[in-house]
This record gives C-alpha cells, structure tokens and sequence, in this order.
C-alpha cells in the first residue's frame, strides 16, 4: 500500500465521483480508477459502491477512510517538522468556526500566527458545533472554536477518539428581537415567556429555549435579518449580540440553558497547526469576557443599544 493510492483513495471518498476526483489530482481518470482497484486487489475488499450517478463507501471503505486520512496527516506533519527546522513552517491549517460564535480573539490570534509564519495557507469555514466537531476527528480539520452546552462538560469535555477539547470560556444566551416586538421595550425576559415565540435557529439547531422554530439561517447576518424584519426572535451568545440596525437584544433571565466556547483539535498535531493552537491559547485574555455587563442606553430601559461597544 501507498501514500499515492492512500491519497487517490481520500479523493475519490471525499468528491463521490472519480471524475471530480481526478480533476483535483491532476491525473487522468484511468489512472485514478486502476490505482483505486490497485489498491481493493492489495486489501482483499470492496472500497467503494459504483453507480451512474455517484460513488458510494463500503463498510470496508468507511473504516479505511478515517485510517487513511490520519497516514496522510502523520506524513504532512512529518514533513512540515523537518521544513520548520529548516527555515520556517509552511504548509496548510485547517480552522472551523461555529457560527454563532464572535470570532474577534481568534482573528488577532490568527494576525499573530500570520505575521510570524507567513508561509502557512490558513483555511477557515464555518458549520453547526456538531459537525465540526466530527471533522475534527476524522482529520479534515485541524482546529475548531465550537459552541456546545455548558451541561455537556458535566462528565467532561466532548473528547476522545484522540481528540482534545478545552473550555476557553462560557457563552450566557440573549434574546434578539426586533424593535416593534413585545420584548423590545423590556429589561429581561424569563425563559418561560418564549414558548409561546416564533424563532429563527441554525440548520440542526437543537431548539433549547422552546418556542416554535419556523426559519432556519446559515449565519447571524442572516439570521438577525429574519428577526429585524420582525419574522421570529433568536437566542444568541450575548458576544455575537451586537452592532446590527434594527434588532434589540435583551437580557434573558432564569434557568436557561448555558454555553461554552470550546477548542477542538487532536491530541498530535502537525507542526502549523500546533503553532497556530499555541497561539489562539495564548490569545484568551484578549476575548470578551462573557460576564461584561450591558451598557445602559440612553433611553430608559435598559436595553443594549445598536453599535454599542462591547
């Protein structure tokens, strides 16, 4: 078995197609196919399901999926190791980010790390906590900023399966609604009182503050759209709550469910990433803290006013 066909073989899982596989190794469909059925011969089992349309893992191919991606990831941060000690670190990092979540400490983390490696390509992209979580662990991330339930920390964090995950510090949930809703001219509003609400959620939301969910968003701005427009109400980490016309933010009161900013990476990582985790660590003090009372606005109730500064 090869790298090379290790990494044919990630292609082919990854794109679902030999054709778009092909097109992304620079190398023609025939070799891509016979290093495929090069690579089924050698271990005795079917890796893939082949149709018309698309292409389909097999048990066998799921279990040599997550296999094959950490041989590739061991090779990189072999290679990047020994690039480092030469003269500097290059390569790739991957980073997810949640997306309800303000990424302003990670931003200044990643200017530092950017400024003393420039020669490490650094992707972002955002999905729901869940998902990045699971690309974390199966190695197409190399780090993540997750926004998960305080309560999941209980039996400690998410980890495992050669994954780390650190508290980097709680999220307290607010009420975002727009300026003609009933709660727009209100000091607090108790959890019980948004049962009776519509809401606007992220795709896969888990709907932890009841009410009926009747539109989903991909991002805040989006999100914070639906509410400014006076279609639904959103509950948001009250630093993401800030600086958007037409919607007010209220404080939200009783027993309601808490967040936690966590860092998803694996136990080993490759030079880049370990340098770029040492710096979004390093850079904690720099977030906003989650307990920073509300300003007063100028008017008498005491919502958070638009633009406020945080």
């Amino acid at each position: 078995m090869e790298l090379r066909q290790l990494s044919h073989f990630v292609a082919v899982a990854e794109e679902c197609h030999f054709t778009r596989a092909a097109r992304r190794l620079h190398i023609a469909q025939s070799s891509l196919s016979a290093s495929i059925q090069t690579l089924e011969r050698e271990l005795g089992a079917q890796l893939f399901v082949r149709d018309k349309r698309q292409v389909r893992l097999t048990d066998a191919g799921r279990a040599l999926l997550v296999e094959a991606r950490r041989a590739l990831s061991t090779v990189t941060a072999a290679r990047e190791a020994v690039a480092a000690v030469q003269g500097g670190l290059r390569g790739r990092v991957s980073v997810g980010l949640a997306r309800a979540v303000d990424h302003g400490h990670l931003m200044s983390a990643l200017g530092r790390f950017h400024r003393a490696h420039p020669d490490v390509e650094v992707a972002l992209s955002h999905d729901g906590s869940a998902r990045l979580l699971d690309q974390v662990r199966d190695g197409r991330l190399d780090l993540a900023l997750l926004l998960m339930p305080a309560n999941r920390l209980a039996g400690g964090a998410p980890g495992g399966d050669g994954l780390d995950v650190t508290p980097v510090r709680p999220e307290r949930p607010v009420v975002a609604c727009g300026p003609d809703h009933r709660f727009a001219q209100r000091n607090a509003v108790a959890l019980g009182e948004l049962r009776a609400e519509t809401l606007v959620e992220f795709p896969g939301g888990g709907n932890e503050f009841g009410g009926k969910v009747a539109f989903h968003a991909d991002d805040v701005h989006t999100m914070l759209d639906v509410v400014a427009a006076g279609l639904a109400i959103a509950v948001l980490p009250r630093t993401t709550a800030r600086g958007r016309a037409g919607v007010r933010f209220v404080e939200l009161q009783g027993e309601a469910p808490a967040w936690e900013l966590m860092l998803a990476h694996p136990e080993r990582s490759n030079a880049a990433a370990g340098a770029l985790l040492a710096a979004v660590l390093a850079s904690g003090d720099d977030a906003v803290p989650a307990d920073r009372p509300v300003p007063p606005p100028a008017r008498q109730h005491l919502l958070l006013p638009v633009g406020a500064v945080r």
